[in-house]
């Protein structure tokens, strides 16, 4: 390749890195406007990048660059917390933010890498059905590994046009993933372009229209789905009247001691406009009121007076109260340990249940291998938790499945919940370390994913937004807003019902994962080209 070859080819790898990191940014939830098809671009400009590259190292560091740059764009609300609340300058917020994107960029630079192998070795159509394949592997392996963080999740950005999130009720967010990888493979495949390099020669006019018609097909499939799913009635189920409280407590005061009482005067307070009629509450009747996580920012078995407090408020009203506290535990071989925990007072019964978060935040609610670091541990404001155990709450008919914050992020924990019994979940969480960024639109979207593959409604508090009611198809029934204090109420159907998803989200996990890896052991061994 000649010099002016070369200079040509590394800007318009450039412009493509530009171009799929402004469409991943843009198609996500972010502070300017959300167009979800624009995320496609994405992995369209990774698998044009495989077809570029002069050789497997310039693939594998181009497609790094480029998920570097998408993943810090998407996840620039990490530099909040560091700076607000971990005290470091702005300045030194970068390097946290472009190691975090360049670890979440490893996915697509494997990506891009084993594409290549694929197009040096497979055929047209096939190396699209192992892309959409490899990248709902690479999700899943990017949702357990090293704890799992499957935040920036491809498919999440079609929760705004429900219609297109449908599939996910089949396949769940990562196999979706993997159909929208694979169309947009198709799509690539089937635009007339001419390619430089050893691997990348000009399609045929003919394949071309064969990648194009599939990709329509494939597309108008989960249209009509999409449209089966939102016009078909609700299941005939019990009704739910909720309250969801978003107390809007400033997170610099929440844990210091003299506002102990103030905030639980302002939840009960906000509490009694929902249930008291005299105040502006709702002709119905209220079933169960739903606080944040840590909304009681004490220990209840330290603050029986508090606790009283929060007992007989729920017995006046006849109400239940699903609210989150801090919770300690004793044991004669771990001694004490501190829980973040989710209770449920049911009124009838007069009955305190409690969960125990599963799935913690590393270096927000623990710290992994006991380093000690001086801005995480303000960070962390004292507190130290212990993972819980799996559970549900329950009250005549009603079983909670309950997600604290992060766990919401995760399928197999609302899958795992559903298993158990749940019939809807709750999900509260603080979103207030993160100001006014993407990052509680975010949240709420990968919640709402959790509705769509097990078919639940889902009811969700938060300390500053967003609460939301949604429904089993992902649809926000109803929300609140941000920085707000402000009682949000809706109406929930206690659904039973499995999903397909639900039945075979363990054999299509492991198909994503496995197929993949055994294709790429084959065209290594083979070290040629399979016959079409």
């Amino acid at each position: 390749m000649t010099r002016p070859e070369l200079r040509a080819l590394n800007i318009t790898l450039t412009a493509l890195v530009l171009l799929g990191s402004a469409g991943f940014f843009l198609g996500l939830a972010n502070p300017l406007a959300q167009f979800p098809p624009l995320a496609l671009l994405f992995p369209a400009t990774l698998i044009l990048l495989s077809r570029l590259a002069q050789n497997g190292k310039t693939a594998f560091r181009v497609g790094w660059a480029e998920g570097t740059l998408a993943c810090s764009a998407v996840l620039y609300w990490v530099t909040v917390p560091l700076h607000d609340f971990g005290g470091l300058p702005w300045l030194l917020t970068l390097p946290c933010l472009v190691a975090l994107g360049a670890y979440v960029g490893l996915y697509p630079a494997l990506f891009v890498l084993l594409l290549r192998l694929y197009r040096s070795h497979l055929p047209p159509l096939l190396v699209c059905l192992m892309a959409g394949m490899t990248w709902g592997g690479l999700e899943i392996l990017r949702g357990w590994l090293f704890t799992g963080f499957p935040w920036p999740s491809l498919s999440t950005a079609f929760v705004t046009w429900p219609v297109w999130a449908q599939g996910a009720s089949l396949f769940g967010a990562t196999g979706l993933s993997a159909i929208y990888v694979c169309i947009t493979a198709l799509l690539v495949e089937a635009a007339p372009l001419r390619y430089t390099g050893r691997f990348s020669p000009p399609v045929p006019r003919r394949p071309r229209l064969v990648s194009l018609w599939l990709a329509v097909a494939v597309l108008a499939g989960l249209y009509g789905y999409g449209v089966h799913q939102l016009s078909s009635p609700y299941p005939s189920a019990q009704k739910l009247r909720v309250g969801l409280v978003q107390g809007n407590i400033n997170q610099f005061q929440k844990w210091e001691p003299r506002y102990q009482e103030n905030t639980l005067n302002r939840y009960l307070t906000l509490s009694e406009r929902a249930v008291n009629p005299a105040l502006g509450g709702v002709a119905a009747k209220v079933d169960l009121l739903v606080w944040p996580e840590t909304a009681m920012p004490f220990y209840l078995e330290e603050n029986p007076a508090y606790a009283e407090r929060l007992t007989a408020f729920a017995s006046r009203w006849k109400v239940d109260l699903a609210f989150g506290a801090p919770g300690k535990l004793y044991d004669a071989k771990a001694g004490e340990t501190w829980h973040n925990r989710l209770w449920l007072y049911a009124h009838e019964s007069f009955s305190l249940q409690y969960y125990d978060k599963v799935h913690l935040v590393p270096f927000g609610e623990y710290v992994p291998l006991g380093l000690q670091i001086p801005f995480i541990e303000y960070l962390m404001q004292g507190m130290d938790f212990t993972p819980g155990k799996a559970g549900l709450l329950n009250r005549d008919g009603l079983a909670l499945g309950p997600l604290i914050c992060y766990e919401a992020i995760f399928p197999g924990l609302a899958r795992e919940r559903v298993a158990l019994g749940a019939n809807i979940f709750v999900n509260i969480s603080n979103d207030a370390w993160f100001s006014r960024t993407a990052a509680p639109e975010q949240h709420v979207q990968l919640t709402a994913m959790r509705s769509v593959e097990q078919g639940r409604f889902t009811v969700r508090a938060t300390n500053t937004g967003i609460s939301a009611v949604i429904d089993s198809q992902g649809r926000i029934l109803a929300r609140g807003g941000l920085f707000r204090a402000e009682v949000i109420t809706g109406e929930a159907l206690l659904l039973n019902g499995k999903t397909w998803y639900f039945y075979w989200a363990p054999y299509l996990d492991w198909l994503l994962q496995l197929l993949p890896i055994t294709v790429a052991l084959v065209c290594l061994v083979r070290g040629r080209k399979i016959p079409c």
